[in-house]
């Protein structure tokens, strides 16, 4: 049986350039598109001897609202990098749309663990070639959910999540984003809004309460979901860590963000509300910047 981390532990650089980095990813996928990590870098002429990883959300038009945060980390210091999620933009396999393929409930697993191995692969080859000591991730939407799992295992220094959140019940049932699963597990009857409640009640929390270890073996746990939701591996992270919520978010429900933060280990944490929807809260970008910024030095000693 695999564990969501076991295709990690290889760096192999395809090509280098300025402004880009092009990895081999570690994970296994039938999709050849998918098999190369890009990597846009944006180095600092400002060295405080800090890094930070970037990731973006699910979907096809996001990407040029979302390199404003990179490029602007690397005006404040930070050697900055953005990691194209696999099935995105230019690792999108031919015949479908950027994103599409995280909408299949039946590979959902597979897809998390091949996010999740790009995003421990890209940390490595930054720890690896940078003379920073420092190096923090960063998550938004989606990316959030795939840096939350990926967190335990990258020995970052601090995390900043923005509109995203844990415990696959609320994101499948009660998110405008996720209606093309909900008919999915309706038609061929995999699950219900009322199955899905009753497997996230108390079996739920006492398997979260009981993991001794974010290792989860393939096929494991009491229902496949659980192998791969963000609550799930809160528990782990130890390392400071500040969240942003849309207080009208329809993408992310507020309860999913509320639980995640609630069950992050670090003791070290924040959350700010932000009065808007889920899109818009890019209109807040210099105050999730500013305040991200902030905590980090704060609470992660260079």
């Amino acid at each position: 049986m695999k564990n969501i981390v076991d295709y990690s532990s290889d760096l192999v650089i395809l090509e280098k350039l300025s402004d880009r980095i092009i990895l081999k990813s570690n994970y296994p996928s039938k999709f050849e598109e998918s098999a190369k990590i890009y990597v846009y870098y944006y180095p600092s002429n400002k060295k405080n001897g800090k890094s930070l990883l970037f990731i973006h959300g699910l979907g096809t038009n996001n990407l040029k609202y979302l390199k404003w945060f990179p490029e602007q980390f690397s005006e404040r210091g930070y050697d900055s990098y953005l990691m194209i999620l696999p099935y995105h933009f230019e690792r999108t396999p031919e015949g479908y749309r950027s994103g599409e393929l995280f909408l299949k409930p039946e590979y959902l697993r597979e897809r998390f663990e091949h996010a999740v191995s790009d995003v421990i692969t890209t940390l490595n080859f930054i720890k690896t070639t940078s003379s920073n000591d420092k190096v923090f991730l960063m998550g938004f939407s989606f990316g959030g959910m795939i840096s939350t799992i990926a967190t335990p295992f990258s020995n970052v220094d601090g995390l900043s999540l923005c509109v995203t959140g844990g415990n696959f019940y609320h994101i499948t049932w009660k998110s405008f984003a996720t209606r093309v699963l909900r008919l999915k597990y309706e038609e061929n009857q995999e699950c219900t809004s009322e199955r899905c409640k009753h497997f996230h009640g108390k079996e739920y929390y006492d398997y979260i309460s009981n993991l001794k270890s974010p290792y989860i073996l393939k096929n494991s746990a009491p229902l496949s979901c659980y192998e791969y939701d963000p609550l799930v591996f809160a528990k782990f992270i130890n390392v400071p860590t500040i969240m942003f919520k849309a207080a009208f978010d329809i993408f992310i429900p507020k309860r999913s963000s509320e639980e995640l933060f609630e069950f992050l280990g670090t003791k070290k944490k924040e959350i700010h509300t932000i009065y808007s929807g889920h899109l818009s809260s890019y209109i807040f970008k210099g105050y999730i910047l500013k305040k991200t910024i902030k905590f980090f030095e704060k609470n992660v000693v260079v």
